[in-house]
């Protein structure tokens, strides 16, 4: 595998609207299994932020609806042949997605999507060409399989929109989320593990319409929720691509046990980085349904009984 950090510019071809976004970010690649003597099929991840949007403005950019801060989150990922022409430089081709959001912490946001395809020219500056795969890797190191149990606390800050009257409002403020995962995993190999994650969240925000207080538009007021109300609990399936330094996880649930807001389909998506062999810090996003934004994941976590 390899892995660094980098830097990009994209253009919609609408800067005056959307602004012209530099992106900062981590990535990591590597090949995963081999087509032909030079031939490979690799994949690459990047995580960061994106700055420099021109964000929504009621009066000055009333058309830009897809985002409503300048920062944003940058999460890319791309499948390509990577073809080595000598022990420097390579060719590569594939298709790659990107996601631009700001994780439901400003309103609008409705976010970037993008598919597209990815051709290009490597040179690599160390000497020696790096020809194994993730395929090669798991024959030479093999891993018991076993169970590990990971431990995951997290917090964020989300907007809410809701309906007033038969009218939407976007609430003032940000409202609170804290949340707990505990997911016991079976690893498979080197690379890969899944298992089932309990989940279990309080969102601030949850069926706060249910609790109105009256006040105008401009100082709309709420009842304070009891906090278990708030509180729901899910359950998810999760895979893990497990890699040095880094891995990515993803999963999908449903709340069980909730208020009529909470209980829905929810996916995550989330990144972990190792700061100790078991220790890790945790940032990750959620949404419902596939395509509406819940709340960002920022957080730590724990692996217990970790035999790798």
């Amino acid at each position: 595998a390899y892995q660094g950090i980098g830097v990009g510019a994209t253009s919609f071809f609408a800067n005056g609207l959307t602004g012209m976004p530099v992106s900062a970010y981590l990535f990591q690649g590597a090949p995963i299994f081999r087509i032909a003597p030079k031939l490979t099929f690799d994949y690459e991840w990047n995580f960061g932020a994106s700055f420099g949007w021109k964000r929504y403005n009621e009066h000055d950019n009333p058309i830009n609806v897809i985002v409503g801060s300048p920062v944003n989150a940058y999460i890319n990922l791309g499948f390509m042949l990577n073809y080595r022409l000598s022990d420097r430089w390579n060719v590569v081709a594939g298709v790659d997605m990107t996601h631009y959001s700001n994780g439901n912490t400003s309103w609008p946001n409705p976010g970037v999507n993008m598919i597209g395809g990815r051709a290009g020219v490597v040179y690599t500056f160390n000497s020696g060409a790096q020809t194994g795969t993730l395929a090669d890797n798991m024959e030479i190191e093999p891993v018991k399989p076993h169970i590990s149990y990971d431990l995951v606390i997290y917090g964020a800050v989300r907007k809410k929109m809701t309906d007033i009257d038969d009218w939407p409002q976007v609430l003032p403020g940000h409202f609170g989320i804290a949340g707990l995962n505990f997911a016991p995993m079976y690893n498979f190999n080197r690379f890969l593990r899944a298992g089932v994650s309990l989940d279990v969240q309080y969102d601030e925000s949850s069926d706060i319409d249910s609790y109105w207080a009256g006040g105008t538009d401009e100082d709309v007021k709420f009842y304070r929720p009891p906090f278990f109300h708030q509180v729901s609990w899910g359950l998810s399936a999760r895979g893990e691509l497990v890699m040095p330094i880094f891995s990515i996880n993803a999963g999908m649930g449903y709340n069980f046990i909730g208020n009529s807001d909470a209980k829905n389909f929810y996916q995550v998506l989330a990144l972990k980085a190792y700061l100790t062999r078991s220790f890790f810090l945790h940032i990750g996003y959620q949404l419902n349904s596939f395509k509406n934004p819940n709340n960002l994941m920022i957080g730590v976590g724990y692996r217990f009984h970790d035999r790798r």
